[in-house]
């Protein structure tokens, strides 16, 4: 079940009734009428039930109209300060006809109102209709490290969605959310666990799903099972050849399938994001230990191409004005940045070309700057773990590049400790990851 809907209309109910209409049999919205003396979707309701029906539902439409005495309906407007306290502007959707002269009190003006364009009853409900729809398209407005370091707010996001209490976001926001839900089970090392939540959701509801939705969901599933199948031989984390293809065929066309929009930001996260996993999967696919020398530097080529893409759909995103105001650059964004950072220097070092020393460096700032700014007091202590592993990734990878003597040895010597207090700290806990055991081998048998 997607959102409930309440429908505040003055002067005239008949376009009320047309929208509601659309929205339940074309769109599955649960929507009620202002007016309604009967508790359900069907029938028009007056008295304290309007109270109860604008407290079960979750956005509203105000369809603006003045009365045959020239003014607007004073019920109007407290519905409207209601819904507006209760669901946040962004969840009140306001229309008027824009040939209609509204009446308004002198402390409102029409800035809040959209004026559409109609000849009759029938044109002005399917543009309210699209209107809301096309409203529907929001950036979250939180920052991501935030909801991945609260996940269980995403959890119960998803769980509500299509439950019989009403989702908590449009499908376009619970896109998003599950890209980050996705990244966090990363994190938490926990995908075959989400892996499964979100299959069971697809099984369930894959028929109600938007295409941006569908595009997440697969996206997600397809990245989680690469996730749960892992190979470790000690020198190279890597995946099979079956893991790899199917992964691949699913994704490698998804770019065209996310459509461009302006309204939110749901297609230059799901890009970026794609970009960063396809390279990734190219560049563990090519560790693959029975691959041949020339098919592995053509997936290190395919890294490097999908490398690129990432740079231009991170400069969108960066650029972008919710992810300026959330300040998202020095959470997600960073990290995807270390993430493809590396990922481009094994392609440069497996193919010899020059760039290897300018990315494994750019990665290892975007590392170290996450550690100083998501400290073990700041986010939950499964996180902080996920950026130490990542950061002492880079380093194993940055010393067995660099020639020990270019290395300041006081600096090196700092840094083999470092990594003994990590690995130490890693078999007390008993967290012995794939990449956990690359660094434990490269420390004992490449790095001394």
């Amino acid at each position: 079940m997607k959102d409930k809907v309440f429908i505040i209309w003055s002067g005239d109910i008949s376009v009320a009734l047309k929208v509601k209409a659309t929205l339940e049999n074309k769109y599955n919205y649960i929507c009620y009428v202002g007016g309604n003396s009967q508790n359900d979707s069907q029938m028009l309701s007056v008295g304290d039930t309007v109270v109860r029906q604008m407290k079960s539902c979750n956005q509203a439409i105000v369809i603006f109209k003045n009365k045959g005495d020239g003014a607007v309906s004073n019920n109007l407007f407290f519905e409207l300060g209601f819904v507006s306290a209760s669901y946040g502007m962004k969840k009140v959707h306001c229309v008027k006809r824009k040939s209609d002269n509204i009446t308004l009190p002198s402390d409102f003006d029409n800035s809040f109102i959209e004026a559409l364009e109609a000849d009759n009853d029938d044109d002005y409900a399917e543009s309210i209709v699209n209107y809301f729809m096309g409203r529907q398209k929001l950036s979250v407005d939180t920052n991501k490290m935030y909801l991945i370091n609260n996940r269980y707010m995403i959890h119960e996001m998803i769980q509500a969605h299509y439950s019989e209490t009403g989702s908590k976001c449009s499908d376009y926001e619970l896109a998003q959310y599950i890209l980050f839900y996705m990244q966090a089970s990363v994190m938490y090392q926990d995908e075959p666990k989400i892996l499964e939540e979100l299959t069971q959701f697809k099984r369930y509801h894959n028929n109600e799903f938007s295409a941006e939705l569908h595009n997440a969901v697969n996206m997600s599933i397809a990245f989680l099972e690469v996730q749960s199948n892992l190979r470790n031989d000690q020198e190279a984390v890597y995946i099979e050849d079956s893991v790899f293809r199917e992964y691949y065929n699913t994704c490698k066309d998804m770019f065209e399938e996310i459509q461009n929009d302006d309204s939110g930001t749901f297609d230059e996260w799901a890009k970026m994001i794609l970009a960063e996993n396809l390279a990734y999967v190219c560049a563990v696919y090519a560790k693959n230990p029975h691959l041949s020398k020339d098919f592995s530097n053509m997936l290190f080529c395919k890294t490097l191409e999908y490398g690129k893409q990432f740079e231009k759909h991170v400069t969108t995103l960066e650029n972008s004005a919710p992810c300026i105001e959330n300040n998202d650059h020095v959470g997600l964004i960073s990290m995807f940045k270390g993430y493809i950072y590396r990922h481009m220097f094994n392609a440069c070092l497996a193919l010899q070309n020059d760039e290897a020393l300018h990315w494994i460096t750019e990665s290892m700032r975007e590392r170290q700057s996450l550690l100083r700014i998501f400290d073990k007091n700041s986010v939950d202590t499964k996180i902080y773990a996920n950026f130490q592993m990542e950061y002492y990734l880079n380093l194993i990878e940055y010393l067995d590049f660099v020639h020990k003597e270019d290395i300041n040895q006081f600096d090196y010597m700092m840094y083999l400790n470092d990594i003994d207090s990590f690995l130490q700290q890693c078999n007390s806990a008993n967290d012995m990851h794939s990449y956990i055991q690359k660094i434990a081998y490269y420390r004992n048998h490449v790095i001394n």
